[in-house]
């Protein structure tokens, strides 16, 4: 994946937007997969279980050990929660993949509430990895409901503008980080717009 910056300790704001950007892709890529009958939803499912599983184990290992020790047992019975049903067995069926979709997603959230105790920095990028896993789930979702999934010229036309709304706060982060100014400027808003892009191509494929 083509990043906006090449050093090892990029900024907070960088590390969000190639996060974005990782997503953006993972998501067009598992709508491609499904409409072309080249993944088995299951296996996926088990896949980004697997995924998920190793950024709890990092994010337990580097964010919270720093914080007060309340603010730091929250968080890790919330973890320990998501993991326990991240390790829940391989959904091969219907109700199954329901059953563990409406845990693991009730979960993140939970979590979610106690991750806006810590600073931005210590977990808004494991945020992100939460907020990828979500938007996958519904794909998988749709498939567990329909067995097929067919990229539309709705879903084309959303996954377009997420797309170009990606380039952009990349192209705006880097300028701004070059000219001095990247602690300075909110980028929020773009964020937010990007995300809900690929949410709205997510939903689209419902139709």
């Amino acid at each position: 994946m083509d990043t906006i910056d090449k050093t090892p300790d990029k900024p907070l704001l960088i590390k969000i937007a190639d996060k974005l950007k990782e997503t953006q892709q993972e998501v067009d890529e598992l709508v491609l997969q499904f409409s072309l009958g080249k993944a088995e939803a299951k296996d996926k499912f088990e896949e980004m279980k697997k995924e998920l599983k190793l950024k709890v184990a990092e994010f337990k290992q580097s964010a919270f050990a720093q914080q007060l020790s309340t603010v730091a047992s929250d968080i890790k019975s919330r973890l320990e929660t998501l993991e326990r049903h991240l390790n829940s067995g391989q959904a091969d069926t219907t109700r199954i993949f329901e059953e563990q979709k409406s845990k693991i997603a009730h979960a993140i959230d939970q979590l979610e509430i106690q991750l806006k105790k810590l600073l931005p920095e210590e977990r808004e990028h494991f945020e992100q990895e939460l907020e990828k896993f979500k938007i996958k789930l519904e794909i998988l979702k749709l498939w567990f409901s329909l067995k097929k999934i067919e990229a539309k010229a709705s879903f084309k036309g959303h996954m377009k503008e997420a797309r170009q709304k990606v380039d952009q706060l990349m192209e705006n982060v880097k300028n701004a980080f070059e000219s001095d100014k990247g602690q300075h400027h909110d980028f929020k808003h773009e964020i937010s717009q990007a995300y809900d892009h690929l949410k709205k191509a997510v939903y689209s494929l419902k139709s």
